[in-house]
């Protein structure tokens, strides 16, 4: 399984990764880049579907999965799975953590990269473990949903 470096921050870099390994850019699986590399918050498998479609860009269901699972497995994209069972997916190189709102399901990714960077240096200095990735949620409700309460 190859790595994603966090070099890849640009999506000609994400591209040429994918090359390297030697493996070909379909139109599916270029427009799947492009379209992680452009959002800016993880993306459901419906919404992908939609969004490309909205695109006019026609990709079968059956495609759509088995190029996300290539991007997983290459390590482009990450998946991260709710309580409810649904999955949700992003660039790796542009890992976020996640608030999730309990009410309406909005997820709004955040940065927390310093801190918990140093906590996997001490935890390979404790414990000899080499952490390859992690996943953090923060689940709550959103300011909109808040006011909804009050």
């Amino acid at each position: 399984m190859q790595q994603c470096c966090n070099n890849m921050k640009n999506i000609n870099g994400i591209l040429n990764e994918i090359r390297r390994g030697g493996n070909r850019m379909t139109k599916a699986r270029n427009a799947l880049v492009e379209l992680f590399y452009k959002e800016k918050t993880p993306i459901a498998s419906a919404e992908i579907l939609a969004k490309l479609a909205a695109k006019n860009i026609v990709v079968n269901r059956t495609t759509v999965y088995r190029e996300l699972r290539f991007l997983l497995e290459q390590n482009i994209i990450i998946r991260s799975k709710l309580p409810d069972h649904r999955s949700f997916y992003e660039l790796s190189a542009l890992h976020r953590h996640h608030l999730i709102c309990t009410r309406c399901k909005k997820i709004k990714g955040i940065v927390l990269n310093k801190h918990l960077e140093d906590q996997e240096k001490n935890i390979y200095k404790k414990e000899k473990f080499k952490v390859i990735s992690h996943s953090l949620e923060f689940y709550g409700l959103c300011g909109k949903c808040l006011k909804s309460a009050a």
